[in-house]
């Protein structure tokens, strides 16, 4: 269900196409050089290339970018990894630095800086807007003016393009292919660790690569313990009646999906009571998925609602987050963010109820911020499918 059930498809559709930026996170970037009076930005670590070149790799080494004020983008990469990356994005400039091998320069960040020192663009820049280094590292490189970036551009990131949207839509779909696995494994009363591999399985099979997976998966009056570190996946198994949360998050080409839902091993009215109405709380949440509005206000509303509907239960946890290059980005959606959502953003809400030593639900998806409220992530890409 969503905020558009009662709209035309048309309507659906436009919403979604106006919510993402109208110029692209390159250009954003170049304004913000412009303001700043800045020639370029070098911005150091394997998530600023996953962003600005598409690059990302399974245990990838140091990298680092370089965007002029030209549009101009160049990937700083090891010799070893040259090849792989122009077969990934072959349509952006690519150096690589040092001498090769792995492991045999432990000091690879000094090696990146020397090479980064030497780049014309930057030798003759008259300021350099740094990212993912410190400023005394900056300031080493001998440029004459450089001004700390990191804030402006992960609030720059916190607002999709829609190529990202698709590939964060990637990795929220594998999601959902390892939760097929944890519900027939749930029916078969299977162990929490059982059900994680499993899981976990799927998803890497699907994909066809290695990925980076982080889940809770808990049974019984574990989901009372809410998830990792306090509660690990271990050997209890999923009794007939009992809960299970699967709380699942996958990382796919440097984007993270995320999702969780409680499934019940047979029957269990209180529980599946329970979960109609979490659900009810969540679908409500979305409406107030709109720009201008503060993620702790959103955090405040659902925690009324769970009191309210569930006297007596805990609230321990953020009521969602903002999705992208990591899995926990902001807006948080806490008591003590006042930050507003922005058309573009996509944010996982994860309301949940638990019951100290009986148990505990949670329902988790995630919505593409638009002037109407959050629309779940696959329904908005379906609805502009044919715009391309």
């Amino acid at each position: 269900m969503t905020n558009f059930d009662q709209q035309s498809t048309s309507k659906l559709r436009q919403a979604v196409f106006d919510s993402f930026p109208s110029d692209s996170r390159f250009t954003r970037i170049q304004k913000l050089l412009a303001e700043r009076s800045l020639d370029c930005v070098v911005a150091v670590g394997g998530d600023y290339a996953t962003w600005l070149t598409g690059y990302h790799r399974y245990l990838a080494g140091l990298n680092a970018v370089v965007l002029t004020a030209d549009g101009d983008v160049t990937l700083f990469i090891s010799p070893e990894e040259v090849d792989v990356a122009r077969e990934i994005n072959g349509g952006i400039d690519i150096q690589s630095f040092g001498e090769g091998g792995f492991g045999l320069d432990l000091d690879s960040t000094s090696t990146l800086l020397a090479a980064l020192r030497g780049f014309k663009p930057l030798r003759d820049a008259k300021g350099v807007g740094f990212a993912g280094v410190s400023a005394s590292a900056a300031n080493d490189l001998g440029w004459s003016s450089t001004v700390g970036l990191d804030d402006e551009l992960v609030r720059i990131a916190q607002r999709k393009d829609r190529d990202e949207a698709e590939k964060i839509a990637v990795a929220y779909n594998l999601c959902w292919e390892a939760h097929r696995a944890v519900e027939a494994a749930v029916n078969e009363g299977a162990s929490e660790l059982e059900i994680f591999t499993r899981a976990q399985s799927v998803a890497q099979l699907s994909l066809g690569q290695p990925i980076e997976f982080v889940a809770d998966v808990l049974a019984g009056a574990n989901t009372a313990q809410v998830c990792c570190p306090i509660a690990v996946a271990g050997a209890k198994r999923v009794e007939v009646g009992e809960p299970l949360i699967a709380d699942i998050a996958v990382r796919a080409a440097g984007y993270w999906g995320d999702t969780c839902r409680t499934y019940v091993r047979g029957e269990n009215d209180e529980i599946r009571g329970g979960l109609e109405k979490l659900t009810k709380i969540l679908d409500d949440a979305t409406l107030e998925l709109r720009p201008g509005v503060p993620a702790n206000e959103v955090h405040r509303n659902i925690n009324r609602a769970l009191e309210d509907v569930f006297p007596g239960s805990e609230f321990p946890h953020h009521g969602g987050h903002g999705i992208g290059l990591s899995c926990w980005q902001g807006p948080h959606i806490i008591p003590a963010d006042s930050s507003v959502f922005e058309p573009g953003m996509i944010v996982a809400v994860e309301p949940g109820v638990y019951f100290a030593n009986r148990w505990g639900i949670r329902r988790e998806n995630e919505y593409l911020i638009t002037e109407n409220g959050g629309v779940e992530l696959n329904e908005a890409l379906a609805s502009i499918g044919s715009q391309g």
